[in-house]
């Protein structure tokens, strides 16, 4: 550490503070830093560690890079990790357990100081060994259970809460809703807040859609299908995410239904594009920068043996963004 900071140029505390991730470095010193510990190999002791050996890579494991959910989270992870010196390697099992456990084997086999996973639909027994050999987990965007472990996660149920109430206070009684699959710990969240909504407002007729998804098909399906069995019995639509608003959209304009003159539509999660769709969607935004980092933070602080063994849960607020695709009815 002594030929590091002589190198820098900076005291053996502040190379200390940069090795251990702290915020009270500034950034032009941080780089000069790592840039030097990089030239010269440097590695921390084990002792400051929970493996024997840190090899400055961490992993990550997200279902899918469906919209930009997912991207930008990697992108705010890579962020904050490579400014500390580390690598990031991201897989995408695609929701499939079998893959999920090979890429967990292979993370473990890699040595890897940590992993932030984002959803698993595999058995919790396949995080046994990272738990065993000391190697943190932090669980992000959902909830891990039967394991003890830091986790980020945004208050799904209470961004349902506020889209619903905002379709209220605009007047709409009748709502078609876009499911999520069944599967997916955040849908199944966001529905809750759905069901919570209608026990105080029993004057609220909600339609739950017979199809299921993330991607813009489903919501264009959902759309069709309903108008087919119902016809439009309902003056909005409250769609799982954006990207499924999309498809949405584009199946209420193929039947001659303008949107918010005749229908309004209201997505979640505020994806970059959606504010120059026409018309521009209302939506409910989830802080997707602030989750990775965040969820990034509590995975260094943990390989550098920083805090509470307690483990931390973050929960994120959600926000609702009004655009144009939600218009006010009078009801008759």
């Amino acid at each position: 550490m002594k030929d590091v900071a002589r190198e820098a140029g900076v005291s053996i505390a502040t190379v200390s503070r940069v090795i251990n991730g702290s915020p009270k470095v500034k950034e032009e010193t941080r780089l000069k830093v790592l840039r030097v510990i990089k030239r010269l190999g440097y590695k921390p002791m084990p002792a400051l560690r929970k493996t024997a050996e840190l090899n400055y890579t961490v992993g990550v494991l997200i279902p899918n890079l469906v919209g930009d959910h997912y991207n930008e989270i990697v992108m705010a992870i890579e962020d904050f990790v490579s400014r500390r010196g580390f690598e990031l390697i991201v897989s995408i099992p695609k929701m499939l357990p079998e893959s999920e456990r090979y890429v967990l084997d292979q993370f473990f086999k890699r040595k890897i100081d940590g992993v932030i996973l984002c959803e698993l639909y595999t058995g919790v027994t396949y995080l046994e060994p990272f738990q065993k050999s000391g190697i943190p987990i932090v669980a992000l965007d959902y909830n891990i259970e039967d394991i003890s472990c830091d986790s980020v996660n945004l208050n799904n149920k209470k961004g349902s809460v506020i889209a619903m109430n905002y379709l209220y206070e605009c007047g709409h009684r009748k709502i078609l809703y876009i499911r999520g699959p069944k599967e997916s710990p955040a849908s199944v969240e966001r529905e809750k807040g759905v069901l919570k909504f209608l026990r105080k407002h029993t004057d609220v007729k909600v339609f739950f859609s017979e199809i299921a998804g993330y991607e813009p098909e489903y919501g264009y399906e959902a759309v069709n299908r309903h108008l087919k069995k119902f016809g439009k019995n309902f003056t909005a639509v409250f769609a799982i995410n954006d990207w499924c608003a999309t498809g949405a959209l584009r199946a209420l304009y193929e039947n001659g239904i303008s949107v918010p003159e005749e229908v309004s539509i209201m997505g979640f999660d505020d994806a970059p594009y959606v504010r120059y769709i026409v018309p521009p969607l209302t939506t409910i935004r989830q802080p997707r920068w602030e989750m990775g980092q965040t969820a990034a933070q509590l995975l260094i602080e943990r390989i550098f043996n920083k805090g509470s063994n307690i483990p931390k849960n973050v929960i994120l607020q959600p926000q609702l963004i009004i655009r144009e695709s939600v218009k006010k009815i009078i009801e008759k």
